[in-house]
């Protein structure tokens, strides 16, 4: 009896952006490499400056300044990844994010992330003993609040990339049904365009894929940063 191995179709979407990326940075990098420190950055080179100031200002805006340096390259590598998976759909992709196994792996790493500047901000004893304060009894629902940040994150990326998708697929089948409407009061036994559906999808996908794919790239980078910066000592 053979063995079926089945490949999700967001597999090869996934190798691809990943593939997209380093390729990318190591490009820059090699720009950069090449760039004059003197003479003020162009291009690609003043992109990329203004791309890393920017996530150093905002990751200093949520946690202390010594931080940044530790926190930021986390923060700038998912914020590219998620948003580049989210607006894929646009250039007739499958989004990775719709996929539940990515939004939970990188929600996975940001809670083990979490779990280990715990430790090593307050030590392993401190950190086990968070987990029947203030009382014993309170271990269940300790262990539960632990746990709830890797569910909330990886389901709130996964079910807003996803219904959006599901949004637009929706809207294409309904245009494309009112198009033959359409077409067959003229014209039978043809092929039918679906003529109407360019004028609607732009709006829709503005909204669903770019805009709603930047405010949910956010909110997890935020929620990230909010979640690290929580058990990093305030000075």
């Amino acid at each position: 009896m053979g063995i079926t191995i089945t490949i999700q179709r967001e597999i090869p979407y996934i190798i691809g952006l990943v593939v997209l990326i380093s390729g990318a940075c190591v490009w820059i990098g090699h720009k950069i490499k090449n760039t004059d420190p003197l003479e003020k950055p162009k291009g690609v080179v003043m992109l990329a400056c203004w791309l890393v100031e920017l996530i150093d200002n905002t990751v200093g805006n949520t946690v202390d300044k010594k931080h940044v340096k530790r926190l930021a390259p986390y923060i700038g590598t998912i914020a590219i990844y998620i948003f580049l998976s989210n607006i894929s759909g646009l250039f007739g992709l499958f989004p990775p994010t719709q996929n539940y196994s990515v939004t939970l792996t990188l929600a996975l790493i940001t809670w083990i992330m979490i779990q280990y500047t715990c430790i090593k901000e307050n030590g392993l004893g401190s950190y086990l003993h968070g987990y029947i304060e203030p009382f014993p009894l309170f271990l269940v629902p300790n262990i539960f609040g632990r746990i709830a940040p890797l569910i909330s994150m990886s389901l709130r990326l996964f079910g807003n990339i996803l219904s959006g998708g599901i949004i637009m697929s929706l809207v294409y089948t309904f245009t494309g049904f009112i198009s033959s409407m359409v077409i067959g009061l003229f014209v039978s036994d043809i092929s039918v365009f679906n003529f109407i559906g360019p004028f609607v999808a732009p709006v829709l996908h503005a909204y669903f894929d770019v805009f709603s794919g930047f405010i949910q790239m956010f909110i997890f980078i935020t929620l990230t940063m909010v979640f690290i910066g929580n058990e990093l000592p305030q000075e």
